[in-house]
């Protein structure tokens, strides 16, 4: 806890955002599926076939005169006007527990995607079973994909959409330290009121599969929401041979992740990198983004473009932007 809180003081200390002019910033407008739209953080919408998933979207963006909180709550009125409609979502998969990716998922859940359950670690759904019904949980950690060995497709109720939780973890915040570390054991009456009460858990890494009639993956999708050093996020081993599309990578922290991105995108070798994650959460409009604060962006971006196949894009979306999914592999 000292540690976190001398941390936590740093962040108050490094004051300002960054200015992101000169970044090679994406702004797409809408249009139909197959498309994915970055919700801000680590928020992702995607729809395809008639169905729809959601990464945790974070909208909240808690602050103390613009610095890091505290004390944590979330902002319905806030959520209620930026989240896009929603009420084709079945499935929402979050990364890790912290409170800039978990703590608008309750009010999501109940109002805009009423349908969805939600997938993830045993911590997140010890958090969530405050407000939201255990049947709508489920434990994605107990059947993750560990080192090559795959876990279990979870599906959409129409079976366009599976997913499958692999085993990841989230990289120190700042100079090796990492905040909010922990996890729960059981289930909690109320849902945490401070910063240090969203614990991490266990950090996952998705594949996501958006597949045919036939259910062969038409497009792969992998995603993560916090830098991890390898093989931890690494897809496992799987027996067919489809190719990873869209590598969602996550620019918080990635310097303070051994080889990331490197190895993972000479891993997987993506059609389309997508930078989420970049923008600063600590209070601001997500319609005007400003660049996280003691994080080097551009450097993602170079590595990035570094280590993509000769055939790769690179997005470095704004929030609310549409991406525009590459064309199905031959």
């Amino acid at each position: 806890m000292l540690r976190s809180l001398t941390l936590l003081t740093l962040l108050w200390l490094a004051g300002c955002v960054q200015n992101p002019a000169g970044l090679p910033l994406w702004h797409g407008g809408a249009m139909p599926p197959p498309s994915l739209q970055y919700l801000g953080v680590g928020g992702y919408l995607l729809r395809w076939q008639g169905e729809a998933l959601l990464f945790a979207p974070s909208f909240s963006n808690p602050a103390s005169l613009g610095q890091p909180p505290l004390l944590v709550a979330a902002d319905t009125q806030k959520i209620d006007q930026l989240m896009p409609p929603a009420a084709d979502v079945s499935m929402l998969l979050v990364g890790h527990a912290h409170y800039d990716h978990l703590l608008d998922v309750p009010h999501i859940l109940q109002k805009h995607s009423p349908k969805a359950q939600v997938y993830g670690s045993r911590t997140m759904g010890h958090i969530l079973a405050a407000a939201i019904a255990r049947s709508r949980i489920v434990d994605a950690e107990s059947q993750m994909a560990v080192g090559a060995t795959p876990g279990q497709w979870f599906y959409s109720p129409e079976r366009n959409i599976r997913a499958m939780a692999i085993k990841s973890e989230h990289a120190p915040h700042l100079f090796g330290i990492k905040l909010l570390t922990g996890d729960y054991q059981e289930d909690l009456s109320e849902l945490p009121r401070s910063t240090f009460g969203w614990k991490e858990g266990q950090t996952l890494a998705w594949l996501v599969d958006l597949l045919d009639q036939q259910g062969r993956p038409v497009y792969r999708i992998h995603y993560q929401d916090a830098a991890s050093t390898p093989p931890l996020g690494l897809p496992p081993q799987l027996p067919d041979s489809k190719r990873v599309d869209v590598a969602v990578l996550c620019v918080g922290a990635w310097n303070q992740a051994a080889a990331y991105p490197q190895v993972l995108l000479q891993r997987v070798q993506p059609r389309l990198a997508v930078l989420g994650h970049w923008e600063d959460f600590f209070g601001g409009d997500p319609r005007q983004p400003q660049g996280l604060r003691l994080q080097d962006i551009r450097g993602m971006v170079a590595q990035t473009r570094a280590n993509l196949p000769a055939d790769g894009q690179l997005k470095l979306p704004v929030p609310f932007a549409f991406l525009p999914l590459p064309a199905p592999a031959p």
